[in-house]
């Protein structure tokens, strides 16, 4: 077990967060409750070269017939991320928000650690109102919805950032 992998399950443990590892494979996976969503996340150690890999995935199912506004959504809200990016899997439909850190070798801060996990699900969570708007349009709909006035829709985020107010952060859901 490589030395980022221990830091990754060190800061799990010191949140309390509920988590499962994949054997074999320096992988944790949780189920984070956030304010619109359960979300689903992916945390890959690659401790050879240093880099963790944070993925969490959008509860929202997209139908065939939305795949390419669906991409389009992704694309637009990517625009105004700094950090990590929305993505969707063309095979499956499925939306995720993927971001990676490169750590110095023996460096691996745990605090960066949480805030990776923290950010991805604040982003999925803030993404899923947008992603199931647009899913919940017709198909005959569809090319009229104006994605940018649909983004601008603040009454869809959740209410101020729980860092920032000093509540408490999304609540680890049992793995």
């Amino acid at each position: 077990m490589s030395a980022l992998h221990v830091a990754v399950l060190n800061a799990f443990k010191s949140k309390g967060w509920a988590y499962r590892e994949i054997p074999g494979m320096e992988v944790v996976e949780a189920s984070f409750e956030a304010y619109h969503t359960r979300v689903p996340l992916h945390v890959q150690s690659f401790g050879e070269m240093q880099i963790l890999a944070v993925v969490a995935n959008a509860s929202v199912k997209v139908p065939d017939t939305h795949r390419v506004r669906t991409a389009e959504l992704c694309m637009r809200v990517n625009k105004e991320l700094n950090i990590g990016a929305f993505e969707m899997d063309w095979d499956t439909n499925q939306v995720m928000f993927r971001q990676a850190n490169v750590f110095p070798k023996h460096r691996h801060d745990e605090e960066l650690i949480t805030n990776l996990v923290h950010n991805a699900v604040v982003e999925m969570d803030r993404m899923t109102p947008y992603l199931g708007e647009l899913c919940r349009t017709t198909k005959a709909m569809l090319p009229l919805l104006d994605l940018q006035q649909l983004l601008k829709r603040e009454e869809l985020l959740p209410p101020g950032d729980p860092v920032e107010e000093g509540e408490e952060e999304a609540k680890p859901a049992d793995a």
